[in-house]
């Protein structure tokens, strides 16, 4: 079957609009979509109304960033956007992204790149991303690809020393998400730093907070990457899960919408 449980929009660093991706999920014969932006449920009614209209299987979620050593990203899907608590900890997000993005503004000056906030989205006020600079640099000739902007200016010792921000542990993520009626997974396993070993260490302490499944297959995945964390999933009681962590080809060129899968999830 064809499914997409992570995707991104307007609403944090995506492309397009979450009734676009919606009636694309629809276009595209998907079985299940989820709408998962970063740090934010802010698109999730208008997924909503669109799945009403498309008449598509739509799971509403989040996926947040989290530190633990090093960032792990914990999507949330079936969430309850409603939730107080939820609600709340999504506001604590955009503000922690908005100051990081003055930042990234001020770091990008002290290298000489006169870039304002009015040089940015106003789409994406609510939560500014990397992705967003990642643009304005190759499109005003500081870079000629989106890649070369975080080789050389966005994924750097010296700008996540100047710019980041405080996030949560996993393990407060997973109990956010829980709070909300969700599942928690641990996201893109596969784009960890740590080694197999360090991983499955890091499964089973998160396990022990209650994580309910892996994000099996994933784009970036390979054959053996997904051979393997299919076999931790059941090794650890977890449900498995399918994105291709699409936000759109002018963000992600290479990432397409939707994923097909001969395996049962969630």
């Amino acid at each position: 079957m064809r499914v997409d449980l992570h995707t991104h929009s307007t609403a944090s660093d995506g492309q397009y609009r979450p009734r676009e991706l919606v009636k694309m999920a629809k276009e595209h014969n998907l079985s299940l979509y989820a709408l998962t932006d970063h740090d934010t449920i802010d698109g999730i009614a208008e997924a909503r109304l669109a799945a009403l209209q498309y008449d598509v299987n739509f799971i509403p979620g989040i996926e947040i960033s989290t530190q633990l050593g090093e960032e792990i990203h914990i999507l949330g899907l079936r969430i309850d956007e409603t939730t107080p608590a939820l609600i709340q900890a999504c506001e604590e997000y955009k503000k922690s992204r908005l100051s990081r993005g003055q930042r990234i503004i001020d770091y990008l000056n002290s290298l000489g790149i006169p870039i304002t906030r009015n040089d940015l989205p106003e789409k994406n006020d609510g939560s500014l991303g990397r992705p967003h600079f990642a643009q304005y640099l190759q499109q005003n000739g500081f870079v000629r690809t989106r890649q070369e902007a975080f080789d050389r200016y966005l994924n750097t010792p010296a700008f996540h020393a100047a710019t980041d921000r405080k996030k949560p542990t996993p393990q407060e993520a997973i109990s956010l998400i829980h709070s909300a009626g969700g599942k928690a997974f641990l996201a893109h396993p596969g784009l960890l730093k740590m080694g197999k070993r360090w991983q499955e260490s890091l499964i089973v302490e998160l396990c022990e907070a209650g994580l309910d499944g892996l994000e099996v297959y994933y784009f970036k995945h390979t054959k053996n990457q997904v051979a393997f964390y299919r076999r931790l999933a059941i090794q650890n009681h977890l449900l498995c899960s399918c994105g291709s962590d699409f936000h759109g080809e002018s963000v992600k060129p290479d990432v397409p919408f939707g994923m097909e899968i001969d395996a049962d999830i969630l």
